[in-house]
């Protein structure tokens, strides 16, 4: 029974560390530009 619930823990950690890595190597593409604050503005700074 404990190598059960070993393979599940070694499971789980592995299926996190794969997720973990493939969100970092293919961002979402959701994401809008802007200032960086998060409030989803359409800012955009000049180079004047």
């Amino acid at each position: 029974m404990s190598l059960v619930i070993q393979y599940i823990i070694i499971s789980v950690i592995f299926i996190a560390s794969f997720l973990f890595i493939f969100k970092k190597f293919f961002p979402t593409k959701g994401k809008k530009p802007g200032c960086g604050k998060g409030c989803g503005c359409d800012y955009t700074k000049n180079n004047d």
